[in-house]
């Protein structure tokens, strides 16, 4: 089963929003471990993001409260000629309801921002995310 999470804007959330930016994000939710040693629980998530260059991803809208680590895999597409690269920046790691800043770049350096990167602006990424 796929869990389809719209991100919208959060605001109780720290971090940063453009006002009228509207959705953050699309994603689909996979797979969620728990993983219990001791006192502590770890949370992994796995799934796939649908998300332009600059924009954040919060540990909430990834099904944690805390985000600590977060793997990007991008997908390409067959008619796509590009290569991606997709670069994170965790605020606050390990603190709850912290975010992520997702950069990605093409294969020439050039930033996908929306509008500029393939079909509506946007690249599907494979994610791997690990909290509390």
């Amino acid at each position: 089963m796929v869990q389809v999470i719209y991100g919208e804007p959060h605001g109780n959330y720290a971090g940063p929003r453009v006002a009228g930016a509207g959705p953050t994000a699309l994603m689909h939710i996979h797979a969620v471990e728990r993983h219990i040693h001791g006192n502590s629980v770890k949370v992994h998530v796995y799934g796939e993001i649908k998300i332009a260059s600059h924009q954040y991803v919060y540990a909430k809208e990834l099904k944690l409260n805390t985000l600590e680590m977060l793997q990007l895999t991008p997908e390409k597409n067959v008619n796509d000629t590009h290569g991606y690269i997709a670069n994170k920046f965790i605020y606050h790691k390990g603190e709850l309801d912290n975010y992520a800043s997702i950069d990605v770049y093409d294969d020439a350096g050039e930033d996908q921002t929306p509008g500029v990167g393939p079909v509506d602006g946007s690249i599907w990424l494979d994610f791997e995310a690990l909290g509390e």
